[in-house]
């Protein structure tokens, strides 16, 4: 083989693919811990939604009933104001997207109610900074905790 029947390569040599990867693993490393955040946060926002829905349900509840609701159930048809089939609100115990589970405080009376939402499978890791992100609450004047979740 004589050098005149050589051509220099039209592809690309190895040291020159290595630093590729390399650059792309240094992006990956600090660009996928911010995605999961804001997919995070994304999902966070179908837990405020659900409470913001039983707060409003809350309220038409009190009017009706004279006392706010202790308990979901999905399989009413109507708002229960009887005390002997217990106060419900006919809403599911999940949220729209599933990734929280949404429950009433049981001792609800006429005075107030707290509404909790606990996340679910990969959203229970949501953070904002340092404050945790796992169970948001909404109570009868509006009070949403833990406030820094709601921004």
């Amino acid at each position: 083989m004589d050098s005149k029947d050589r051509r220099p390569g039209n592809g690309f040599t190895l040291i020159e693919l290595l630093i590729v990867v390399a650059v792309v693993a240094v992006l990956a490393t600090v660009a996928f811990p911010a995605y999961q955040d804001q997919i995070r946060k994304a999902r966070r926002t179908d837990g405020q939604s659900a409470l913001l829905a039983i707060a409003m349900a809350q309220e038409r509840f009190r009017a009706n009933c004279s006392r706010y609701a202790s308990t979901l159930d999905p399989t009413q048809s109507g708002m229960v104001c009887d005390p002997t089939d217990g106060y419900a609100l006919p809403l599911a115990t999940t949220s729209p997207e599933g990734w929280y589970d949404l429950a009433l405080n049981e001792d609800a009376d006429a005075a107030g109610f707290i509404a909790t939402a606990t996340a679910l499978n990969a959203q229970a890791a949501d953070r904002v900074g340092g404050v945790a992100c796992d169970e948001l609450r909404i109570d009868e004047s509006g009070t949403k905790t833990p406030e820094a979740c709601w921004r």
